[in-house]
């Protein structure tokens, strides 16, 4: 993880109003350094994840900062740990995490505008500036995983957890174990011709002389990349769907493409780079519209093998053969087990606990298309018991044996480690 000690640069802490120089070293361990940017930056992603307001909370936003500090130091100690091991993470690896994280903030801060807000600069260079504390935390979490694989749990360590921490075990929500048949609402022929000719007209205008950059900004449906000429950074195979990715690796340098039809609409695409397993790519997207037709046309589909399902078996059968989830089809359709209090898919989670076990649902829209539902069972709620939650009670067990081994691991670490921890001053965050 290669840090420049002389980094400075103007940052805004969250809602501040005075930018801060951030150009303090943070701490040295042996001959790395954590800067002070990089611990505001990992608090301030912790602030949005954990919906802390600085103003309204300052001790528990400076906590955040102490433990972002202290959480860098400790990935620095095992990462030196993991090289001598040679633990490595795959760039894509690196990428898909970044992204879930900053999807994950975007999600708690209600929209990509308010997550900028919290974060104090613009999701692009959230990051590139968090890619390698990402790259760390991976690397750590793998190395610790190995380390901690062979721990063990017995039936009478999961029996003395239960009598020491029942009193402190909240209690567990109602969850459902539930499958899903999606059948994606597809456009029309007419519509995705209409759509294939504009796309078609864009790709003449460039030709003639328009900049495909200036094209991007008038003309692409991609609110993540028409603002930056479509550029979607230099990124590894497997990124992209693959009717996008057989262009992105086979055309030409520099060489625009005819419009190229993927699930979510026709690209023009332009490779800039390409070096190994990586490119660098821009695109103009143009969606493909979904009228009222395509919508009744779908229902009905999605209707009609709601009535050849009786069992569960059939259910299972349909989804294989039918359903447009890649992820879930070959399970039967497997969602696995919902609580519908934090369920993401709000369309789904207020029906799910209707609909009685062993039936299927009627469809169900939500942005992905129609879903058909089946709850296989149901797990009543409730203060844990061992006989009832002894999976859930087991892991909680075992998670904590395996967490008081990693303090005990990482404190003796620590001292065979030089590590100096300097005095911060952070910025003081007041009503």
């Amino acid at each position: 993880m290669n840090k420049k000690i002389f980094l400075l640069f103007f940052c805004s802490i969250l809602f501040s109003q005075q930018p801060i120089l951030l150009d303090e070293i943070a701490a040295v361990v042996d001959d790395e350094i954590v800067l002070l940017s990089d611990v505001v930056l990992s608090a301030n992603a912790l602030a949005a994840q954990e919906n802390v307001d600085p103003y309204k909370s300052p001790n528990k936003y400076k906590n955040l900062l102490l433990r972002s500090a202290e959480s860098m130091i400790e990935q620095l100690v095992i990462i030196k740990m993991a090289e001598i091991d040679s633990v490595m993470i795959l760039e894509k690896d690196v990428e898909r995490a970044l992204e879930r994280q900053v999807q994950n903030i975007i999600s708690q801060a209600g929209s990509e505008e308010a997550a900028e807000q919290v974060l104090g600069r613009k999701i692009s260079e959230f990051k590139r500036s968090y890619k390698d504390d990402m790259e760390g935390k991976l690397i750590a979490e793998k190395y610790t995983g190995e380390l901690t694989r062979s721990i063990e749990i017995t039936r009478l360590e999961v029996e003395d957890f239960f009598k020491t921490y029942k009193d402190s075990i909240p209690s567990f929500p109602k969850k459902y174990k539930v499958r899903h048949i999606l059948i994606q609402i597809t456009p029309s022929e007419e519509s995705m011709k209409e759509t294939e000719l504009k796309a078609l007209n864009i790709l003449e205008e460039i030709n003639e002389g328009l900049s495909f950059e200036e094209a991007s900004k008038k003309y692409s449906e991609d609110p993540g990349s028409k603002d930056n000429g479509g550029y979607l950074g230099f990124v590894p195979r497997g990124t992209f769907v693959k009717e996008f990715e057989k262009v992105a690796f086979t055309l030409a340098i520099n060489t625009i493409s005819k419009p190229i039809k993927t699930q979510f609409g026709f690209h023009i695409i332009e490779v800039l780079e390409r070096s190994g397993e990586k490119v660098g790519v821009r695109h103009i997207l143009l969606q493909t519209k979904v009228v009222d037709e395509d919508k009744t046309k779908t229902y009905k589909t999605v209707a009609d093998l709601s009535k050849k399902i009786s069992t569960k078996n059939n259910f299972i059968s349909i989804a294989k053969e039918y359903s447009n989830d890649e992820t879930t089809k070959d399970n039967g359709g497997l969602l696995g087990w919902i609580n519908t209090d934090v369920y993401q898919v709000e369309e789904l989670s207020s029906v799910i606990e209707n609909i009685p076990e062993n039936t299927c649902s009627t469809p169900i829209l939500t942005n992905f298309g129609y879903h058909l539902l089946w709850v296989d069972e149901i797990e009543e709620g409730g203060l844990p018991t061992i006989e009832k939650n002894w999976i859930e009670l087991e892991q909680m067990a075992l998670n904590k044996k395996k967490s008081d081994w990693y303090n005990d691991w990482i404190e003796k670490i620590k001292t065979k480690v030089y590590i100096k921890r300097n005095p911060l001053n952070y910025p003081q965050i007041t009503n």
